[in-house]
């Protein structure tokens, strides 16, 4: 039996492009994720770069037509770019310079049971620009397995134990969850949603499995907030990278997309010991 999680580049096709059809994005960084435990038609979407920005201004945004066109989205001019799919279903990667503003890469490698995810983002103007927004958004809607409607099975751990979105927010939706590390930092564009009283301690979301025998989750060395839609059944845990403070500063994030024979516990113990967390 296979055990390495495959990666290849997303194509437009099936329920998810379906439930889009009245708001496209831009799919070219975009990864379709599987597991061997997954049925055949079984998969994760990752959108890897919904957003990627600063207070002023969008460095990449997928969206058509763009997003906040009021504000920062007023002067973006879209650049589309492709994985290099030629180390696929092992691996695909990105490097995406943005002319006169900045650069972005991003590799995602498939391991044995999970997905290991390498990203960066260069400042190329003569200010600061930051804090950093990235917006990372890992889809359900094709996972039977890990779609949660109810947001009963999608956990943050509050210092104490986990905790599933329903029991933090009260209800299934889009509430902000800031991260312990990441500032209390809300991308503008954010704010307009219901923010949590809930902090999570680490930079880790997971889901478990409907079967209850399969679990997923996204963690990073730091995030800023969490977050998940019942619409596309997405989840996130946004990386933080904080502010760029010079021409040619780069920052560099590592994080990974668990995707395990176990329970959400197993996940937060992997995660621990993976990014080295106590606990």
């Amino acid at each position: 039996m296979r055990t390495t999680i495959e990666v290849r580049p997303y194509e437009w096709r099936g329920p998810y492009a379906e439930w889009r059809s009245t708001a496209r994005h831009d799919p070219g960084l975009c990864a379709e994720v599987r597991a061997a435990w997954m049925a055949p038609e079984e998969r994760l979407i990752l959108r890897s770069c919904e957003m990627i920005g600063y207070p002023e201004e969008f460095l990449y945004d997928d969206h058509i037509p763009v997003a906040e066109p009021d504000t920062r989205g007023k002067q973006y001019k879209h650049t589309s770019f492709q994985w290099d799919p030629a180390k696929a279903p092992t691996q695909v990667s990105a490097d995406c310079t943005v002319q006169g503003k900045g650069r972005f890469s991003l590799v995602l490698r498939g391991e044995d049971d999970y997905l290991e995810i390498e990203l960066s983002v260069r400042n190329d103007l003569s200010v600061a620009v930051g804090p950093i927004d990235w917006a990372l958004c890992a889809v359900a809607l094709e996972s039977p397995t890990l779609r949660d409607p109810e947001h009963d099975r999608t956990f943050v751990f509050d210092g104490e134990r986990l905790r599933s979105f329903r029991a933090i927010n009260g209800r299934p939706g889009i509430h902000m969850i800031r991260v312990a590390g990441g500032e209390d930092f809300i991308p503008d564009g954010h704010r307009q949603f219901p923010v949590s009283e809930t902090v999570a301690q680490e930079s880790v979301v997971i889901i478990n499995g409907r079967d209850g025998r399969h679990a997923a989750g996204l963690g990073f060395e730091q995030s800023y907030n969490s977050y998940g839609c019942t619409g596309n059944m997405c989840f996130h845990m946004d990386p933080w990278f904080g502010t760029l403070a010079a021409n040619g500063q780069e920052k560099r994030m590592r994080g990974r997309l668990y995707l395990v024979e176990g329970d959400a516990e197993e996940v937060l113990k992997r995660y621990r010991r993976d990014f080295g967390r106590p606990g």
